[in-house]
């Protein structure tokens, strides 16, 4: 018994021994097989090795073979490397956030950062949530895994599936963190701007204590001030005297060069634009002219000196740090100052009421021109008070007591502005008067008026940084909105009836071109739309930034909102069709310029005939303008391939409806190719004759000798038979008939016709004139002169010539051109009834009938025998 059991325990030792040998092995082999485990499981399926257990060979093969690895993807390596980086972006500003100590400029800028990192975001999320479904798809056409009772795959499909399905988790990866990504940049834009508008309501707010204000030694403080800037900018002016004197004095010499240029420039476009400035009664369009020239003359000037000093001081180090920003703030205060006194003195004329493009009275006129100027003149000269202050570090009261000063001033104003009645001139239409309550009603003063005490009450309880905010905003939205209002007056001018022709480049561009009367309004229609469109973009964006939106902020919202739109499965890119139709413009007036310097340099030149210049102009123009719509297409974002629909569609339409504009498109495409005909040739189609003036694509356009237009479709052309006297050449022949009388010398008048032939000087020697004679007429011998030329289009002129040398000749030679002539035989009555007895005799003897002795004879025709038909006579006998 006990052996009997070490025996079994024996056996079973070496039962587990030999087990754990295969469990090992087993163990090796599964490893090489894990990845095709995971497809079915993915899959939905089981692996359970059916496939194995059905076919022991490929198991084995499989046993074998390595496991795949992934393949690199360039793009998920890519995306990678972007997600990382955004990711340390977002920590970075997260961390400048936190240690940030509520400046205001710095918030912004991080505003600016996290919106940018945001768009960068979405582009990246949705390039790989395109990607994502390009795997997806790429794995559906591969379909699932065979199951335990079908065939098994090759090991190439598996490997390729396996891939995808790594792929596919790394992508899923990727856009998880892509998003989490954008939602903690959300949170982080939404904190930033929570923060902005805390401060900003904070600092708006803030009260300043004016007793204490007042009660500072402001002589003191300015005493200060002046002591530390001629420290600073006088040891500027000091060394730049000493050491740069000459590139400074350079630099103004230069710059007042670019000003007289700039000037003289100016005046020169603006004589030939033969504007009278003297004139007494201008029209609107005039006076709007004569407000652009004179406020755009003086001020480019200005520019040009301001921006040349200026560049030309930067590039020769001329400028310190604080020096350059107090210059730079100072060009543009004076600047802008001296365009809104131009502006208002051009548009108000104070001294000349005809040329007022507003209907005010003079005294009006004159207030609001120093109301607008002295308004711009407070607010940039305390703006340029405020970075001097900060440039010098001064004491904060300096610029909270200019800033109070400068709000008082513009509250005043604002008040005395809103009592300004623009009463009407004597003698002013209703349309005027209506004009002045439409430009002025009592709420636009009731407004004004109520501003203007907001900002003094404001000033004065001591919220000044509220009533220097108020007031900054109204003055520069007014001058803002009052530019944008008179670029409507002028675009409303601008598209007035006839406007365009009326003015002096308008006459010389429609002089040019030939531009009818109908297509002149229709350009000052499209003139005025485009200056309401510019008004608005340039307008808009100014009122923007006014109201302290940053430039890139609008960027940033144009980019995210304005470059496409989504609408269902189709995303519209407005920029890109801005930049569509920009390059379907420039490649269509590129294919023109092209169009006509290639005939007037190339064709020409090569001697080639009109036709042959057509149909080459005729072939750019169509091939340009299908490659500049191909790439205006295609800079929209429009799919090419999505347009296999339209084609589909449209050959739908061409199988039923659209068989003869095929047809007669096919056609043209044959005559400007094969060219039976040309432009300018004298043809023949049926009962029309003409000369060909165009040939296009659908039809050709021939002019009959009467001067009328008759449009033929090419299929026509093509299907029918046409004569053409100029196909080949332009020689033609041309015949003169003539007869003379029976008494003429036939080779006597051969010769004379012979010889008028031979001596006209537009008639060719070879092949020869040939003179034919023709017959016996009626009347007259008649012969026929036949002449070759080398243009048909003489053969008018030339037939009439040697029709009035003929008759020269022959009257000098005594060659007579008989009229018709007829011989009339006259038979006395007595022998007409014999002539008739007789033949009655005849014709009853021939009959065998016997004539009755009581017959009365035949009565003939009472008239006179001359009254006779036969007689040539068709007067009835009257005479």
């Amino acid at each position: 018994m006990v052996r009997s059991v070490a025996g079994l325990f024996r056996v079973l030792s070496l039962v587990l021994v030999l087990a754990s040998g295969a469990v090992v092995a087993h163990a090796q082999s599964a490893e090489s097989q894990l990845v095709d485990a995971v497809a079915p499981l993915v899959s939905g399926e089981k692996a359970d090795g059916t496939a194995s257990s059905a076919d022991p060979a490929a198991a084995q093969q499989q046993e074998a073979e390595p496991a795949p690895q992934p393949i690199s993807d360039p793009f998920i390596e890519d995306a990678k490397d972007r997600i990382d980086t955004f990711a340390r972006q977002l920590a970075t500003v997260n961390e400048t956030l936190d240690e940030t100590t509520g400046n205001g400029p710095d918030l912004g800028q991080l505003q600016t950062t996290v919106d940018q990192l945001q768009t960068e975001l979405s582009k990246a999320s949705q390039e790989i949530s395109d990607r994502l479904a390009q795997v997806r798809a790429q794995l559906v056409e591969l379909g699932s895994a065979p199951g335990p009772s079908e065939a098994p795959e090759p090991p190439v499909t598996t490997q390729e599936r396996n891939q995808l399905l790594a792929q596919r988790s790394e992508i899923n990866a990727l856009y998880d963190q892509a998003q989490k990504l954008t939602d903690s940049a959300n949170a982080t834009s939404a904190d930033i701007s929570r923060q902005r508008r805390e401060q900003f309501t904070e600092t708006l707010f803030t009260h300043t204590d004016l007793v204490q204000l007042f009660s500072s030694d402001f002589i003191q403080l300015v005493r200060n001030e002046f002591t530390v800037f001629r420290v600073s900018y006088g040891g500027w002016l000091n060394y730049i005297w000493h050491t740069k004197r000459i590139a400074f004095l350079a630099a103004l010499f230069l710059s007042l060069l670019s000003a007289i240029f700039s000037y003289r420039l100016s005046r020169r476009i603006l004589e030939r634009t033969n504007l009278d400035l003297q004139e007494q009664e201008p029209d609107y369009v005039a006076r709007l002219l004569a407000c652009f020239w004179n406020t755009t003359i003086p001020s480019l000037a200005l520019l040009a000196f301001l921006i040349t000093s200026y560049v030309l001081f930067f590039t020769l180090n001329i400028f310190l740090p604080d020096v350059e920003r107090f210059v730079r703030e100072a060009y543009i205060s004076i600047a802008i100052v001296i365009f809104v006194f131009l502006l208002s003195r051009n548009v108000l004329t104070p001294n000349r009421q005809q040329w007022r493009l507003m209907p005010v009275s003079n005294s009006a006129a004159r207030n609001l021109t120093f109301a607008f100027t002295a308004l711009a003149t407070i607010n940039w000269a305390d703006i340029l008070l405020g970075v001097l202050n900060d440039t010098l570090d001064a004491d904060l009261k300096l610029e909270v007591a200019s800033s109070l000063i400068a709000s008082v001033l513009i509250g005043s104003i604002l008040i005395a502005v809103s009592f300004i009645r623009p009463r009407s001139l004597l003698g002013a239409s209703k349309s005027k008067k209506r004009a002045i309550k439409m430009l002025f009603p009592s709420t636009i003063a009731v407004l004004t008026r109520l501003v203007g005490v907001f900002i003094v009450l404001a000033a004065v309880i001591g919220y000044v940084a509220l009533a220097r905010f108020a007031a900054r905003q109204v003055v520069l939205s007014g001058a803002v909105l009052i530019t944008m209002y008179i670029g409507m007056l002028l675009g409303q001018a601008v598209s007035q009836p006839g406007s365009f022709s009326r003015t002096s480049f308008g006459r010389r561009f429609g002089s040019r071109f030939g531009i009818s009367g109908v297509r002149s309004d229709q350009i000052s229609l499209l003139l005025g739309l485009w200056t309401y469109a510019a008004t608005l973009i340039v307008g808009i964006p100014l009122i923007l930034l006014s109201w302290g939106v940053r430039w890139e902020e609008m960027k940033l919202w144009a980019g995210q909102h304005l470059t496409s739109i989504t609408i269902g499965s189709i995303s519209i890119s407005l920029g890109g069709i801005m930049i569509g139709i920009l390059l379907f413009i420039v490649g269509y007036l590129g294919t023109r310029w092209f169009q006509g310097w290639f005939d007037d340099n190339v064709l020409l030149r090569s001697r080639a005939d009109a036709g042959v210049r057509n149909s080459v102009k005729t072939g750019i123009s169509y091939l340009g303008i299908a490659i500049a719509s191909l790439l205006a297409i295609s800079a929209a974002g429009v799919n090419l391939s999505s347009l296999a629909l339209v084609a589909s569609a449209l050959s739908i339409g061409i199988g039923f409806g659209l068989q003869t504009i095929v047809s007669n498109f096919v056609s043209g495409l044959i005559l400007l190719v094969e060219r039976p005909f040309k432009v300018g040739d004298w043809i023949v189609s049926g009962t029309t004759e003409g000369f060909v003036k165009r040939i296009s694509v659908r039809a050709t356009e021939i002019e009959t000798f009467q001067r009328q237009s008759i449009i033929v479709p090419n299929s026509e052309l093509i299907n029918a038979s046409v004569g053409n006297w100029m196909h080949h050449n332009q020689m033609g022949r041309s015949e003169v008939t003539v007869g003379v009388s029976y008494d003429s010398d036939p080779r006597t008048v051969m010769a004379i016709l012979m010889e008028i032939g031979t001596t006209h000087p537009l008639v060719l020697q070879n092949p020869e004139p040939m003179v034919i004679f023709l017959g016996f007429g009626e009347s007259t011998l008649d012969f026929e002169l036949r002449v070759y030329l080398a243009d048909v289009f003489n053969g008018i002129a030339v037939r009439n010539d040697i029709r009035v040398a003929i008759f020269e000749r022959f009257r000098e030679e005594g060659i007579s051109i008989p009229y018709p002539q007829r011989d009339l035989h006259i038979i006395p009555q007595k022998e007409r009834q014999d002539e008739l007895a007789n033949t009655v005799r005849k014709h009853m003897r021939k009959s065998k009938v016997e004539p009755a002795e009581t017959a009365t004879p035949i009565e003939t025709a009472t008239g006179p025998a001359y009254d006779h038909p036969d007689a040539g006579n068709d007067d009835g006998g009257e005479r």
